[in-house]
């Protein structure tokens, strides 16, 4: 007899800016108990916490109101026993910031083995500096003559990537040619990461001082695993 039932996870993805997605492409647990039908993932995590007094699941408010006590306390390591894989495409200079998060594991794609793809992230607007935080935006630019400026800059961009294509064309190395291209070129990596650090990741990416490109990317991560992990989201929510 089948007690338990396999996570389904096709289709789950966001497409963000002008070619950017995140996906949702793997998950741990993948099989849920038939017992913890509601809880999803989040019986990974009342099994982990109560492990050490011998314990396991119980009833589903008594494992809500354990979730809740562990988010509301900062009790994080059962949290360590869901992850996630994503497969993400974002622009170079969101994923400088993305790395930062050295608690994950990454591969991304090489510009020593492939040609990259001439795809650019192009904001809709630009924005001054911002005055009370120093690494902020602040208002929009509206300013004709700026944002011509601003125009012809971005259309650098494929100027550049022009010269490298010929470059490569032209026998030069791959790893040489590409050191001149835009931060604003389209990157593509697989992301690796236990729900505790995802969770440290939407609270700073996800905050009102975030950039905006990455926030977004933030927000769809968090969308993405809500109904995989309900209760730990709604408390996450709750606390933070």
């Amino acid at each position: 007899m089948n007690n338990s039932k396999m996570i389904c996870i096709a289709n789950k993805i966001k497409y963000l800016g002008n070619s950017g997605f995140v996906k949702l492409v793997d998950c741990m647990p993948r099989v849920i108990p038939n017992s913890s039908a509601k809880l999803m993932c989040d019986h990974a995590i009342v099994q982990a916490a109560r492990v050490s007094l011998n314990d396991g699941i119980k009833t589903y408010e008594k494992d809500t109101k354990l979730i809740d006590f562990l988010v509301k306390h900062k009790h994080t390591s059962p949290f360590e026993m869901v992850k996630f894989k994503f497969h993400i495409k974002c622009p170079i200079f969101v994923q400088r910031q993305w790395i930062r998060h050295r608690t994950a594991n990454v591969n991304e794609i090489s510009g020593r083995y492939a040609v990259l793809n001439p795809e650019f992230y192009i904001p809709e607007k630009i924005y001054d500096q911002g005055k009370m935080n120093k690494q902020m935006s602040g208002n929009e630019i509206a300013d004709k003559n700026t944002k011509e400026l601003f125009d012809n800059y971005i259309r650098n961009s494929v100027k550049q990537y022009s010269m490298y294509k010929s470059l490569v064309e032209k026998g030069v190395s791959r790893e040489i040619a590409r050191i001149g291209l835009p931060l604003n070129m389209y990157t593509e990596f697989y992301w690796c990461i236990d729900l505790h650090n995802l969770l440290n990741f939407i609270k700073l990416r996800s905050a009102y001082n975030a950039q905006s490109e990455i926030k977004d990317y933030s927000d769809s991560m968090k969308e993405l695993i809500t109904d995989l992990c309900p209760e730990t989201i709604k408390s996450f929510d709750k606390y933070n």
